[in-house]
């Protein structure tokens, strides 16, 4: 998905409001998500206050970490 097509581009793919805000807290429940008992990535959350949408995404340079990468395509379902 093209970051124009997401919150992350602060307009909303759903209902094309410009009130869209990103989480600054660095802790909370849905900040992290748990891809084994040690690994997790931490989320970048985004929320349309228009509409009620959000995203949650996973920083780009977490994307190159080859041991969360491959604990993920080991232990969760493609899709497609």
């Amino acid at each position: 998905m093209a970051t124009s097509e997401t919150l992350q581009s602060g307009v909303c793919p759903r209902c094309g409001s410009t009130e869209v805000y990103r989480n600054t807290e660095s802790r909370g429940e849905r900040i992290q998500l748990v891809v084994s008992s040690t690994l997790r990535f931490l989320l970048a959350t985004y929320l349309c206050a228009s509409c009620g949408h959000f995203e949650e995404h996973i920083p780009p340079d977490d994307l190159h970490n080859e041991k969360l990468i491959k604990k993920i395509k080991e232990s969760w379902h493609k899709v497609g």
